[in-house]
């Protein structure tokens, strides 16, 4: 049905955990698929103590076969939970191997039937493979702590967009700055704002603990009200066009307001 992919500009800010917890409140009576393209190497499979393959790699090398439903199912795993998930590749080099990958796997999971893809692209520069997949997402969540390095750099992405497609702003936590005063410094607003909630984080990332005082937890609140957000907007709008490569936006306006309602400001 969509595809909604999350990334970073710079840095580690939560990406990883950020889908994690979406894809785990994601509104129910709608299939979700989590997928993790991180080009840096994934997490996943040593956090929940899964195998490296099925997954990414292998999907990779049967990809010259067809992207088929079928095929992409083969290659899951399960979180705790029951969450199905792609585990990424275990390193970069992986990563960069499958490039050709990359190319086909936007449409691929756009076009994945009755399903929500939420896709971890972890940091995203000009130069990474997985930009071919934010071409195909009905919106990409960039998110960033607010603080000076990640505001920055926020700012700078915003500035020299990667894709055509509709942007939001999540920040984790809001210390030392607020919504608002991230949404000055950029110049659009801010849509969402996830708990820095550190015992939760450390659940939702494989250690133990009480899953009720996770589901309970400040952090899975705020990203059930940002699930139920992001699976609106997936519903309502298509995969975005594949821009012309040679075009860049200078400025902001493609980012929406915290309701993910109304025209790019």
């Amino acid at each position: 049905m969509s595809v909604v992919a999350f990334a970073s500009a710079k840095g580690s800010p939560g990406v990883t955990t950020t889908a994690v917890a979406v894809a785990g409140s994601w509104p129910s009576g709608r299939r979700v698929l989590l997928a993790e393209f991180d080009t840096a190497g994934g997490d996943l499979a040593p956090r929940f103590g899964l195998q490296a393959d099925p997954g990414v790699v292998e999907l990779g090398s049967a990809h010259r076969r067809g992207l088929t439903a079928e095929t992409i199912w083969a290659h899951t795993q399960s979180l705790p939970g029951g969450i199905p998930v792609l585990v990424g590749p275990p390193s970069p080099e992986q990563a960069v191997a499958l490039r050709e990958f990359w190319t086909a796997a936007g449409p691929a999971m756009a076009g994945l039937p009755d399903t929500d893809v939420i896709v971890d692209c972890g940091r995203v520069g000009p130069n990474s493979p997985v930009v071919e997949v934010l071409h195909y997402a009905a919106i990409v969540v960039l998110v960033v702590r607010p603080d000076f390095e990640g505001i920055r750099h926020l700012r700078a992405r915003l500035a020299r967009r990667l894709t055509n497609a509709r942007t939001a702003v999540v920040l984790v936590g809001d210390r030392p700055y607020s919504a608002a005063e991230v949404g000055e410094v950029i110049e659009a607003n801010v849509a969402a704002v996830l708990a820095d909630d550190p015992r939760a984080t450390a659940l939702l990332g494989g250690h133990p603990g009480n899953q009720g005082t996770l589901r309970r937890s400040a952090l899975m609140r705020s990203a059930r009200e940002l699930s139920l957000a992001l699976a609106t907007i997936a519903l309502k709008t298509p995969p975005a066009a594949v821009p012309d490569r040679t075009e860049r936006p200078q400025s902001p306006a493609g980012v929406h307001t915290a309701r993910f309602q109304g025209a790019p400001q």
